[in-house]
């Protein structure tokens, strides 16, 4: 049996763009420090209809589903790092959407990564914690603000 390749869980990146120095200028991404678990969920959510048996009705009848919306959501958890607090602060309080990456890096050289997902995020929840003896935790919730694309490396 052969192992598979696998990627460790600091190789999930939530990259942050910071916009350009000037309108048109691309955006500039960064990893905001601080995060120690990071998850990338993808929901589609349906309209069920209820379709009769024709020829007996008084059958059970089967649900057909339509694909209505696609969204992602991203989530992080860990300290509270001073040198990210305005990135998450400006940004919940300015109720903005922000161009996004989640990038995998990849365990081997070539490619250096499987590619990244892009689009606009909203910061739609923004958690501090303090606990007497440990270290202050912060939570985040990004959510998708329209189509995302998956940009291969």
């Amino acid at each position: 049996m052969a192992a598979p390749t696998v990627i460790a869980g600091t190789k999930l990146l939530i990259l942050v763009g910071a916009g350009g120095d000037s309108p048109g200028s691309p955006d500039v991404f960064g990893e905001p420090c601080g995060l120690t678990t990071k998850n990338m969920n993808f929901t589609l959510s349906t309209n069920t209809t209820v379709i009769p048996d024709c020829i007996d009705p008084s059958l059970p009848a089967w649900e057909a589903k339509d694909a209505n919306a696609i969204a992602a959501e991203v989530t992080g958890s860990g300290v509270m790092a001073v040198e990210s607090f305005h990135t998450w602060a400006d940004w919940f309080l300015g109720a903005t959407s922000r161009n996004i990456r989640i990038q995998l890096v990849s365990p081997a050289t070539n490619p250096l990564s499987l590619g990244y997902w892009q689009g606009t995020f909203f910061l739609t929840r923004l958690t501090y914690n303090g606990v007497r003896g440990q270290k202050v935790q912060i939570d985040i919730t990004l959510a998708s603000d329209g189509q995302i694309t998956f940009v291969a490396a």
